[in-house]
């Protein structure tokens, strides 16, 4: 058994794609779209890199308002420019005129960079990936807000997230609302704060997370489902190569954000499990897991009674105050979506100084179905659009 394990891993490893293959640029310009790549430095030292598209192509080179498109966990800047030009909302917003800014969060793919630590050494990693949606929020965020509005001269700029990228946005202007003043509106997209409401595996998996967190940091395992050869060469096997594999990765996809056949492009799977999973930090999955099983709270990360009163003065994490949070949003979000609950977001609204909500009109719209699936531009971007077109 053990020889067909290691020959299995050397095979994967043969397959893999390269970090080049994996070029968002290649993505992007292949689409005939201009393509510029920066780097952030935050606060506490993660160098971020960051994808813009300026204009579109009948922009005639003329450059629009400012607006950020944030991924959420495990995926990047690729999720937003995978499909075709009509379909993919990177592509979308350029060319309805906006200067389209798509940032990775530390630890992706493409922002696995340091100051001072390297996150593939094993004496850095504990320290490296120490790391939750948290930091996204107070550290990530406002780097990226800042450089975008330096290098455009604007003094404000629109916000676009899915999934975790809206927890991180919720998480910033809960704990440093001067920036509610440099977003004009913000389109939530699945949004989370609360998770009492998950549905399928993801909640079969959140009562057995302690257990899962504990062997991982035995195991000294710091982050899960990088981009690496392996996992690379894992997912070519699986998806691409293997009789009725893409019906195998169909399925994985749907048992993790609801079951939607209908809407899903078939032809993307490959193409979607080549980019994705980009690699997270075991601490963001544990702070998701504890919004799930707080007491229907949006807090702040939970060390336990005794470190808490280390790192809060308090026995429990606070919450994250969302009455700061003064920035005009629209909440989109879909009855099929095993993982954005709707009661979790009508909770969230209610919590939110200037919220509305939309509810996506097909009941079968599911998690990853508000960035690829088929029929996303009725179903979603257009609505968002004729919101965001009003400010």
């Amino acid at each position: 058994m053990m020889r067909y394990l290691i020959l299995f891993v050397f095979l994967a490893s043969c397959h893999a794609a390269s970090q080049d293959d994996l070029a968002v640029s290649k993505l992007v310009l292949g689409q005939g779209y201009p393509f510029e790549e920066y780097e952030v430095v935050t606060e506490d030292g993660y160098i971020l890199s960051l994808h813009r598209i300026p204009y579109g192509k009948n922009s005639q080179g003329k450059i629009g308002r400012p607006v950020i498109i944030q991924h959420g966990i495990l995926a990047s800047s690729a999720c937003w420019v995978l499909s075709r030009p009509d379909q993919a909302l990177g592509f979308i917003m350029a060319d309805y005129g906006y200067d389209v800014w798509m940032p990775n969060n530390r630890g992706n793919t493409y922002s696995l960079k340091h100051t001072r630590l390297d996150s593939s050494k094993s004496s850095d990693q504990k320290e490296y990936w120490d790391f939750s949606f948290h930091e996204m929020g107070y550290y990530d965020q406002p780097a990226i807000i800042d450089f975008i509005l330096d290098k455009t001269d604007h003094t404000k700029l629109f916000y676009i997230g899915h999934s975790q990228g809206t927890t991180q946005f919720f998480a910033l202007m809960s704990l440093r609302p001067e920036y509610n003043e440099k977003v004009i509106h913000m389109s939530a997209l699945a949004p989370i704060a609360f998770l009492d409401h998950t549905r399928g595996t993801l909640r079969a998996l959140t009562f057995i997370s302690n257990a899962l967190m504990k062997a991982f940091s035995y195991l000294n395992i710091y982050n899960i489902l990088s981009s690496s050869p392996l996992m690379r060469g894992i997912e070519k096997m699986f998806c691409k190569t293997l009789p009725l594999s893409s019906i195998l990765c169909e399925n994985i996809l749907f048992i993790i954000a609801g079951y939607d056949a209908q809407n899903v492009n078939k032809t993307l799977i490959p193409i979607i499990t080549t980019y994705t999973p980009a690699g997270a930090s075991i601490k963001q999955l544990t702070h998701f897991s504890q919004l799930a099983t707080n007491g229907q709270k949006f807090t702040q990360f939970d060390y336990g009674w005794y470190e808490n009163y280390y790192v809060y003065g308090q026995r429990n994490p606070p919450e994250y105050d969302l009455s700061q949070i003064t920035t005009p949003i629209t909440l989109h979000y879909s009855q099929n979506d095993w993982v954005s609950g709707i009661q979790d977001v009508l909770k969230l609204k209610s919590k939110l100084a200037q919220a509305e909500d939309i509810v996506v009109p097909f009941y079968y719209f599911n998690h990853l179905d508000f960035m690829w699936a088929k029929n996303v531009w009725s179903l979603l971007y257009q609505p968002m659009l004729d919101v965001i077109q009003e400010y």
